[in-house]
């Protein structure tokens, strides 16, 4: 991975000045990016302990080392975001500023230079300092170039290594917040040194790639998949093609249908599709009245924004034929976008009652806009369609899905039914009343 593509992905994927431009948001791009950083310096020192914990030793599990690898690409990406923003440029220099830095420190002739000399010996200097100056005349240097060069200034190794590491992050990230600080509070705590914010961000570049090489890491990989989840989260505006594309039209859903909701009773809903009757008539699942009778309308925004659901091929005898019915369209892709649908119901519920504790179970709005779809919740259920084929769809797709199911779903408790127009032309959901629910 490219240290300045790395870089230029970094600022096309910082939405935080665009978005404090357009809702005046409290907090400054700067403020965001520290709390990011020390965040996610948090998340990897998280990582590390879960394996801690367990028996075996810290360096033993191939599980651990995907979870950190997620980790370490989340604090790289906001190191290079803050980098980018006190450097007011795209192609911000942390990296060969750090291994400067590192060639003062192994060269200096004060009495903390002669004791690294000590540990690193004269033929690490050299070696060190001979790759440095490859290092910074390379013209396209890769961010494991920099990782395998730091770490021959390590003065430790294993497990001592990495819990100097531990021990040092904290100690950046709190170097970092002390930014933050208002002058009388600088004043009053000191027991950490102002260090200017290029400095503490190449020490934690050089301690997240000395983690990375003691679980056997490679940096590269960890900036090509920090740059797929990043792509995956980004809106941009161009949805995953219907999955359905290159069937015959028989063997694809409708463009544009409508779906009655129609209430039997004050506890029962059925759903009809081209004038019949679909599927068995539906109610809460619990004593208290909370509306999850209409919850199909999950279903139909996951066909129109992701172009997927095998419960609703089902239903309506919609099915591809071949390999492809086998593996995506059977009962086992059903079972899962169930799973999906529960576990998002059963997310937003909790929410909403936290929230909304003083509204009925059946009134509660669930995942309304401006409230916060969390990224932990798209990510897991994505994760869930791990091997079929809307594990294609991207993380924004999956949030918009969420957010045009709900909309229409309190219209739907709202006027007890109503009829859905599912559109995936447009990847979005319409409502309008019958005459008997306005």
């Amino acid at each position: 991975m490219l240290i300045k593509k790395y870089a230029a992905f970094v600022a096309r994927t910082d939405q935080f000045s665009a978005k404090q431009e357009s809702d005046g948001n409290a907090a400054n791009p700067r403020e965001i990016a520290i709390f990011g950083l020390a965040s996610e310096i948090g998340s990897v020192i998280s990582a590390i302990k879960k394996e801690w914990l367990n028996e075996g030793g810290a360096l033993s599990s191939p599980l651990a080392r995907l979870e950190l690898q997620e980790e370490l690409g989340d604090a790289m990406w906001y190191a290079f975001a803050l980098a980018r923003i006190e450097d007011s440029g795209d192609s911000p220099d942390v990296l060969v500023s750090d291994i400067e830095h590192l060639q003062t420190e192994v060269t200096d002739p004060s009495q903390r230079g002669a004791r690294i000399r000590e540990i690193l010996t004269p033929e690490d200097v050299q070696d060190f300092l001979d790759g440095a100056e490859q290092f910074k005349s390379a013209s396209h240097p890769t961010l494991s170039d920099y990782q395998r060069l730091a770490i021959k200034t390590a003065r430790t190794e294993r497990h001592v290594l990495l819990q100097v590491c531990a021990a040092v992050l904290t100690q950046l990230a709190a170097q970092l917040m002390r930014h933050l600080l208002p002058k009388i509070e600088k004043e009053l705590n000191k027991q950490l040194k102002d260090r200017p914010i290029g400095v503490v961000l190449g020490e934690i570049a050089w301690h997240l790639c000395a983690i990375a090489s003691l679980y056997d890491i490679d940096m590269d990989d960890v900036g090509e998949k920090n740059m797929e989840k990043a792509s995956a989260r980004q809106n941009d505006r161009k949805p995953t093609p219907l999955h359905d594309a290159n069937v015959p039209s028989r063997q694809q859903f409708p463009r544009s249908f409508d779906v009655e909701f129609r209430s039997v009773d004050s506890e029962t809903v059925e759903i009809y599709w081209e004038g019949e009757r679909r599927g068995d008539p539906l109610r809460d699942q619990y004593s208290i009245e909370d509306g999850y009778r209409f919850h199909d309308v999950i279903h139909l925004a996951n066909v129109a924004v992701l172009g997927w659901s095998p419960v609703l091929r089902d239903l309506f005898a919609i099915k591809r034929e071949g390999k492809t019915k086998l593996e995506q369209d059977g009962g086992r892709s059903a079972v899962v976008e169930e799973l999906v649908v529960k576990f998002i119901h059963w997310e937003a519920a909790r929410r909403a009652k936290e929230l909304h504790g003083d509204i009925t179970a059946y009134d509660r709005p669930l995942f309304p806009d401006g409230e916060e779809i969390p990224f932990s919740l798209l990510k897991q259920v994505r994760e869930l369609t791990i091997g079929h084929e809307v594990y294609d769809n991207k993380y924004w797709e999956w949030a918009r899905a969420i957010r045009e199911g709900y909309r229409v779903f309190d219209l739907l408790k709202q006027h007890r039914g109503g009829f859905v127009t599912v559109d995936l032309v447009n990847r979005k959901l319409d409502f309008r009343p019958s005459d008997s629910s306005s």
